[in-house]
């Protein structure tokens, strides 16, 4: 498709300046038998109720100004305003539904089931691509050789602003990927050609949390290495309503990938029934938190006691004892009033 111009373009909301409000990328332009070895794009956004961020997210994708690349939006039904975004911007993008799915692999799986392009990289709707993403990506694999895996940098932000770059690497051996927030790259910053997602299988539909850090596993365990460009790419917003919250789900959901890789990364059954049994703790430990944040001291401990009861070791770390130690020691004020009510 032609990229679309500021100006093709609705207007932005007041008061919204800067990209992708009212500044585009710069039109890329190349001929003769390079023109011909462009690779196409195919940008698949995920979103369920993210009507705050997501038009954002569409502009910065649709001002990338590159002349070959398809836009695909999968919706999970949202009861938003992300509909009504999402039309207004209807004509420029290839394809687009909304519809109760699985969650967001499986939205992005169906994003690529109808892709087109030659390379693939999904943004999600509260994320957004940085100015030239493409078109650095593009040059970067006309001028290295046709890297089948590239990678750029990621910057965090929140609303306050700029907080950092994702300090992205790739480790020497994929066991490194079979722990909980054992990821190394920025997703939003991550482009593969069509041929590699196929052969890795995309993701997986069962995994809410880990399925780009699957989908990397995978890739490594293929032998293939990412290309890195030291470029920004992409911004990843950092906010509280953002899955990284949810701790204890990203350390739930390494289990299966240890169970599923560690024969392939080398682990024996004695170390794969270590490993699965730490995270256990780690899950507990996490959890124990979450319970007290959302429900009180008395149900964590509770939660904790039975923890401690099935599995005697739980408090065999450091960091667990700790956390006893706080749940435990009731403020001398709360003490008293505990007594007073024959209660404690």
């Amino acid at each position: 498709m032609r990229p679309p111009s500021l100006k093709d373009l609705p207007d932005p909301p007041p008061a919204k300046t800067g990209w992708p409000w009212t500044e585009q990328s710069v039109f890329f332009s190349i001929s003769g038998e390079t023109k011909q070895a462009l690779p196409k794009f195919s940008v698949v956004t995920p979103s369920f109720n993210q009507g705050r961020y997501i038009e954002e997210t569409i502009r910065s994708v649709l001002l990338q100004g590159y002349p070959d690349f398809e836009y695909i939006v999968i919706d999970g039904g949202s009861t938003d305003e992300t509909v009504e975004i999402i039309t207004k911007y209807s004509r420029w993008i290839r394809a687009w539904v909304s519809e109760a799915d699985r969650g967001q692999s499986d939205a992005i799986n169906k994003g690529f089931d109808k892709a087109s392009g030659d390379f693939f990289g999904f943004v999600n709707s509260d994320d957004m691509l940085e100015k030239d993403a493409l078109a650095s990506v593009a040059r970067c694999y006309l001028e290295n050789g046709n890297p089948p895996f590239i990678v750029g940098d990621c910057l965090i932000f929140d609303e306050t602003g700029p907080k950092r770059l994702f300090d992205k690497w790739w480790p020497e051996d994929m066991e490194h990927y079979l722990q909980a927030f054992g990821n190394t790259l920025p997703q939003p910053s991550s482009f593969w050609r069509k041929d590699l997602h196929r052969r890795v299988g995309g993701f997986d539909p069962f995994l809410h949390y880990v399925f780009d850090q699957e989908f990397f596993l995978k890739i490594g365990l293929e032998g293939v290495r990412p290309f890195f460009l030291e470029k920004t790419l992409s911004r990843y917003r950092d906010h509280m309503e953002t899955k990284s919250q949810d701790t204890s789900k990203f350390h739930e959901e390494a289990v299966p990938l240890i169970e599923k890789y560690g024969p392939r990364c080398r682990l024996s059954e004695a170390e794969i029934r270590k490993r699965t049994h730490r995270i256990a703790n780690d899950v507990s430990y996490f959890k124990t938190f979450e319970i007290w944040r959302r429900t009180g001291r008395w149900a964590a401990i509770c939660f904790f006691l039975r923890r401690v009861m099935k599995h005697p070791d739980f408090v065999s770390e450091r960091k667990v004892m700790g956390l006893g130690r706080r749940l435990f020691m009731f403020p001398v004020s709360r003490v008293a009033e505990l007594a007073e009510r024959k209660t404690l």
